[in-house]
């Protein structure tokens, strides 16, 4: 089947190539060609099936008009609708998204990386791993545009869009005490990643404002690798520390956790976690619930960089907290 080209729609219309082609790039206001005249164009163009020459596209603006996305596991629930967010608002914007998982690993991480510079993204969003700050700072340094989204890093120059999570767990951990509960367990996967350390301090700022101090074990990071196995683990070891009360990290460290407590009297716990609490709907148990902003950290962080992308001489470095919601006590059953 033979391309429909530029030059073949402005045969047909009886108006120059030039035309044709300022419409089709959306150029034609700032050109001045007329309304009636646009929409003829863009009629024609999709009556014929005309599809636009990326590779062509790219020589001429040195733009792919992709985006690379690197999340730490894109079947987690969190990921995955962060993950849509930003690929139905990239579309909106005549962006398509390239999508990996890193795995919590700084090895599969600058793999991804490197495979997006392969394929000339024109920026990048990251969910940064740990001990990632090398190749983060030769993207950089490369003058790549990149937001991180989910966990930002202090002391790098790089925009980044999360939650106020500090805030957030004291919050839940605050509901807890206020409920009466003095024995409360914590429960995370890898305590270091900048998010997550964040959460366990918000955690133990609530305890001190209580009184309570903090008792280190019954605090639990597990590593991603054998993630299932390690949390089952945890959770046998936890249940016998005389605990009243747990905080759940995230939703997966949550909704792996209660699977692993079905095994136990689990009914006899209060339970908080960060993340959506729609994840929990299999448990009959109450639990309260810190339900992050997904479609704002999508809108926010692809805002950030489509400004750096279309200009890049921006040198503006944005830190932005978001404000969450808490769900109190949400019925199961």
């Amino acid at each position: 089947m033979t391309r429909v080209s530029i030059k073949d729609i402005a045969e047909k219309l009886k108006v120059s190539s030039a035309t044709v082609s300022l419409v089709l790039n959306g150029k034609d206001q700032s050109s001045r060609i007329g309304k009636d005249m646009a929409k003829k164009v863009r009629e024609t163009a999709a009556e014929m099936g005309y599809r636009p020459n990326m590779a062509a596209r790219s020589l001429r603006t040195g733009k792919t008009k992709t985006l690379g996305l690197i999340v730490a596991d894109i079947s987690n629930p969190f990921f995955a609708k962060l993950a849509r967010y930003i690929e139905n608002m990239a579309d909106a914007n005549g962006y398509q998204v390239m999508f990996g998982s890193s795995d919590e690993s700084t090895v599969k991480f600058k793999k991804l990386i490197d495979l997006f510079i392969e394929k000339n993204v024109d920026g990048m969003i990251l969910a940064p791993p740990q001990n990632s700050e090398e190749a983060i700072m030769e993207l950089v340094n490369r003058r790549v545009p990149l937001v991180l989204v989910d966990r930002g890093i202090e002391g790098l120059p790089v925009s980044s869009v999360q939650i106020d999570n500090a805030r957030a767990s004291f919050d839940l951990t605050n509901i807890l005490l206020d409920d009466g509960c003095r024995r409360i367990g914590f429960m995370a996967y890898n305590i270091d990643l900048p998010n997550i350390r964040k959460r366990y301090e918000g955690y133990a700022k609530a305890l001190e404002k209580h009184g309570v101090p903090v008792d280190e074990d019954i605090v639990y990071s597990v590593d991603f690798e054998g993630f299932e196995d390690n949390i089952e683990q945890a959770v046998a070891t936890l249940m016998n520390k005389d605990i009243d009360s747990v905080v759940f990290a995230t939703n997966r460290v949550g909704v792996q956790s209660l699977i692993a407590l079905q095994s136990y009297d689990y009914r006899k716990l209060k339970y908080a976690s960060i993340d959506n609490p729609d994840e929990y709907l299999f448990a009959d148990i109450d639990i309260t619930c810190i339900e992050q902003p997904i479609k704002d950290l999508g809108e926010r962080t692809l805002d950030i960089l489509l400004r750096n992308i279309e200009d890049p001489k921006n040198k503006v470095v944005e830190y932005v907290l978001l404000q969450t919601n808490l769900t109190v006590f949400l019925r199961n059953k």
